[in-house]
């Protein structure tokens, strides 16, 4: 495969890659940065849902990734840089050399992703102002590791696509559906129609999270870092309940948290979930 060589940050053909540096700037474009070759693996497996426009890599990362290239994105532009170029291009530290971009496409909607989770089978995640990408990406990774069909989002989280949520999650924030939902609160609501328990997560409920009685479709519902879930948010769901843990530690990582929950409530995968 050719690919053209930028010998220095200023080439023209590193100006797109530029854009790594200004995340607004970069989605108001309409795309998003997929760094790491296994993130970028799962950007070209059939189970995304994003196309590469580009791929920036220094030449043995373009070597390893030529094939699935070739195969999932022949159309790509491709642009080879040794590691120091590549790193003052996208103006921070890449350890395994190489970054791709890709196109955000037009956003999904929330009845999509509930109806398609539903159809399934499979549980949901909803997000309430989660903001942290650590925190996101690693949601993100949990809802692959069990099974959930797609995770909905307040207006006011992160972005599932900047580019630390995505390497948090493994990529798995490019193959599990995410959708906004506006207003918030009220667009749960849509979730009991299709026949979900919503289950809030809340360090102060009465009800542990091990007596719940069993139910065939559950979503679980997270919130913020700082704040937990708003009264509203409490208010959608059908109960609240708590992880019980020493008296003297107030909370767990929201998404420790909501791994702990899809472990005890979510369907088990029985077939490879990223389909």
């Amino acid at each position: 495969m050719k690919a053209a060589r930028i010998e220095a940050p200023g080439d023209p053909g590193a100006a797109p890659f530029r854009l790594l540096r200004e995340p607004s700037a970069l989605a108001a474009a309409g795309l998003f940065g997929a760094e790491g070759r296994l993130v970028i693996e799962r950007l070209l497996g059939p189970a995304s849902r994003f196309q590469m426009r580009a791929l920036l890599a220094t030449p043995r990362a373009l070597e390893a990734l030529a094939p699935l290239v070739a195969r999932g994105a022949p159309d790509a532009a491709l642009f080879v840089a040794e590691q120091e170029v590549l790193e003052a291009v996208v103006g921070h530290r890449l350890h395994r050399g190489c970054v791709a971009l890709a196109e955000r496409g037009a956003p999904a909607e929330p009845a999509e992703v509930i109806a398609a989770a539903r159809a399934a089978g499979r549980a949901l995640l909803a997000c309430e102002n989660v903001a942290d990408p650590d925190n996101l990406g690693a949601l993100f990774r949990n809802a692959a590791a069990f099974g959930v069909g797609g995770v909905l989002l307040s207006p006011g989280g992160g972005d599932p696509l900047y580019r630390k949520a995505v390497r948090a999650s493994m990529g798995a924030s490019l193959e599990i559906p995410f959708a906004r939902c506006a207003p918030w609160p009220g667009a749960l609501a849509a979730l009991s129609e299709a026949g979900y328990r919503v289950v809030a997560l809340a360090p102060r409920a009465s009800l542990a999270l091990d007596t719940l009685p069993a139910a065939e479709a559950n979503a679980i519902l997270v919130g913020s870092e700082a704040e937990g879930l708003s009264a509203a948010a409490l208010a959608a769901a059908h109960v609240a309940v708590r992880i019980p843990i020493c008296p003297d530690v107030d909370s767990l990582n929201v998404a420790t948290a909501a791994a702990i929950a899809l472990h005890r409530i979510a369907p088990p995968p029985t077939a490879p979930c990223a389909s």
